[in-house]
């Protein structure tokens, strides 16, 4: 299952640069990348509530209470501002950047706030102590973002 997971990991992972491109296409043919992402926001509602459907009609539970939603602590929700603010700034960078800038950089950001998250535990993760591998690969993180981006070159 494991391997499963980080198989599936790695595709959406793949998709992602076609996905901010495809967002960013959006925004072209639309006029606006603002409508792009709430064109995406749009069809991640329409598939999150088929996958919801088929997923809990076995339970009976399709929709969260409200009771549930008001046990979600407040700050919970800007996930969901996390979300969205990624789509943004992807379909407004993509054109601008390229693909493989975007990615580096996205990737060094990734790294660098998973780590955080590890060392303080930030919602939903366990604390798991960085060592010097760890921060190792973050530098070469770093170093391939740098590669890939060249910002010394214009």
């Amino acid at each position: 299952m494991r391997l499963l997971l980080m198989a599936a990991v790695f595709v959406v992972g793949f998709l992602q640069p076609v996905q901010a491109g495809l967002n960013a296409t959006t925004a072209k043919a639309v006029g606006n990348r603002f409508q792009a992402g709430w064109v995406n926001g749009v069809v991640n509602v329409l598939i999150l509530s088929a996958v919801l459907l088929v997923f809990s009609a076995r339970s009976g539970n399709v929709l969260p209470n409200l009771a549930a939603l008001r046990a979600v602590p407040w700050w919970a929700f800007f996930g969901g501002m996390i979300g969205a603010s990624i789509v943004v700034i992807q379909l407004t960078a993509a054109p601008q950047l390229g693909a493989g800038m975007l990615v580096a950089i996205f990737v060094g950001g990734m790294a660098a706030g998973s780590l955080a998250c590890d060392v303080w535990g930030f919602p939903g993760y366990s604390t798991i102590k960085i060592d010097g591998t760890r921060i190792a690969g973050l530098a070469l993180v770093v170093c391939g973002v740098l590669l890939v981006a060249r910002p010394w070159e214009k």
